[in-house]
């Protein structure tokens, strides 16, 4: 439950700090003086949408922190903590949101900083806020689905999820069977270019990634053969003349700086350097002579290497850059053919486990819809019950489940509230023909049955009454009351009957002080309470008989308790 709320600088509000009490609380005050922007701040804690407008005026940032109870119940928010590494702080948790004008959003609990989303996540077991939001999830039929599932048990929810989970791997193979449908042309086509490519790829008998450049280097040498026979010959001339060779002009430079040793040991490396010298040309000699020796200008092997290079060459600027890059492209291409191959992409398999799994939805459907029957025949009785308690005994109610085209996320199964508020009428979709008024006592019921299940701590009606007077707000503020009993309520309220029903009445007033606003709160007196009562059946004109009249109604529903 709530326990204390604690907001700065949040709209109109400068500063503002409030404890709750258990069971049924009101909020009560003029209209604009502020309740519901304190309905708001609650609805920040539990990740609503924040929006730097909702910073006061003339200041750089708001502060809305909310310190809750939890109750023994809770496991599911121990989980959450321990899920999400947040600190415990016995069975209690502390919420705090700072909105900046910059757009800074910052949120904590218990000190620790946190998202948005987990914060989200978090709301959903500590209050359930009624509002706008609940009419239209009440009045969009797509959406009464999820109600008549909010009441069903645990195992139906797990059946659900069973069913949800397989219902997308059914949505993603039956989204590839129409692909592969509609796009059959397509796909042939991109077959076909995989078939060409995949045998251009397997006639060029590719094996060594580095060929071409062995192949670059032999056709140089190939296509330069005889340059390369003219230099070596011209190379041996310059060796072997015996006058103005190198042979014997290496040879005197050699019997030189062997004479040179005799007349100091500091000649002895210049000899020897030369001595390497001449060794190192007479090896050079021989090995040229040898590679002469063996070079053989083969014109079909030239043509082989010139043409092979030209294949490498126009493999590599369609499909490499380089050599290695083209085997890699060739193993995508066998891949993707293989899938079309083997079946990956086969139509007539997909078929296959579409119809397969489209079974296995058929059975969990069925079970859904079963349990789903039976539900709503309970929550049908007991929707009855609660509008005879607000005053609409003599309307009939009803869940119509038909069956759907084909599997929806929910099943099988279409859900539509019937309503017939009046003795005489057909039942209709409660979309069509439903008040104001009648739409507050059908979401009231709905909120006293499922506040016995729903985890939530706190539930906070924001004017509920709208619409309704008499015996009907009476009837309302029994009911919030009975709620109360077993959940902690707030409501804001402008009925005298729902405040008189309330366990602690609270006023939320409005002043202005220094051409500024400000919004303060406080609980009310026994004699406070009269007069805002009174004021609230009288108007500002409050007299005795009025006060009376507050009195008298505060001990009809102290009577009732």
């Amino acid at each position: 439950m709530l326990v204390e709320l604690d907001i700065k600088n949040f709209a109109i509000i400068k500063a503002l700090k409030v404890r709750f009490q258990e069971h049924m609380t009101v909020l009560i005050g003029e209209t604009g003086a502020g309740k519901s922007i304190i309905i708001d701040a609650v609805s920040l804690l539990m990740g609503g949408r924040g929006q730097k407008e909702m910073v006061r005026s003339g200041e750089k940032k708001a502060v809305v922190t909310g310190l809750f109870e939890i109750g023994e119940d809770s496991q599911k928010i121990t989980n959450l903590c321990e899920k999400y590494g947040l600190p415990d702080s016995d069975g209690q948790l502390v919420i705090s949101r700072e909105l900046a004008v910059k757009g800074r959003n910052v949120v904590r609990i218990n000190g620790q900083l946190t998202t948005i989303n987990v914060l989200r996540e978090l709301g959903n077991y500590l209050v359930d806020i009624h509002g706008q939001n609940d009419q239209q999830i009440l009045m969009d039929q797509d959406r009464q689905i999820d109600l008549v599932d909010n009441y069903a048990s645990d195992e139906f929810k797990d059946q659900l999820k069973q069913y949800q989970d397989e219902f997308v791997t059914w949505q993603k193979l039956t989204d590839r069977l129409n692909h592969l449908k509609s796009d059959a042309q397509e796909l042939a086509q991109k077959q076909d270019i995989l078939t060409f490519q995949n045998e251009e790829l397997s006639s060029a008998n590719l094996t060594d990634p580095n060929e071409d450049e062995q192949l670059e280097e032999e056709y140089n040498e190939l296509n330069n053969y005889q340059k390369i026979v003219d230099t070596a010959n011209y190379l041996m001339q310059l060796y072997d003349d015996e006058e103005h060779g190198i042979e014997t002009l290496v040879g005197n430079a050699q019997q030189a700086a062997n004479d040179l040793t005799t007349y100091g040991s500091k000649f002895k490396d210049i000899a020897k350097t030369i001595d390497d010298g001449v060794y190192a040309l007479s090896d050079a000699r021989s090995e040229l002579s040898n590679v002469l020796d063996e070079m053989d200008f083969d014109e079909e092997r030239f043509q082989y290497v010139t043409n092979r290079l030209d294949l490498l060459n126009s493999l590599k600027k369609k499909y490499g850059p380089s050599l290695q890059d083209v085997f890699a492209f060739y193993e995508k291409v066998k891949k993707e053919l293989g899938q079309y191959q083997t079946g990956g992409l086969d139509e007539e398999k997909l078929q296959k486990s579409v119809t397969a799994i489209e079974q296995k939805l058929t059975e969990r459907a069925d079970k859904l819809h079963q349990a789903r029957e039976k539900v709503a025949r309970s929550l049908e009785e007991k929707i009855k019950q609660e509008l005879a308690d607000l005053y609409m005994a003599k309307a009939r109610f009803a869940i119509a489940i038909s069956p759907t085209k084909t599997f929806t996320k929910k099943g099988t199964d279409e859900v539509v509230f019937l309503i017939a508020p009046n003795p005489g009428e057909d039942l209709l979709p409660l979309v069509k023909i439903v008040s104001g008024g009648e739409q507050s006592r059908l979401i009231l019921a709905l909120k006293a049955i499922f506040s016995r299940v729903e985890p939530v701590g706190t539930m906070i009606f924001d004017e509920i009454d709208t619409g309704v007077s008499g015996r009907v707000s009476a009837a309302i503020g029994e009911k919030l009351h009975s709620i109360g009993e077993h959940k902690q309520v707030i409501a804001i309220t402008h009925s005298p009957q729902v405040a008189a029903a309330s366990d602690q009445k609270y006023l939320v007033a409005k002043q202005v002080k220094d051409g500024a606003t400000y919004t303060q709160i406080g609980p009310l007196t026994q004699e406070e309470t009269v007069t805002a009562i009174a004021e609230m059946m009288a108007g500002s004109d409050v007299t005795q008989a009025a006060k009376q009249n507050a009195k008298d109604l505060m001990r009809s529903f102290k009577k009732k308790k």
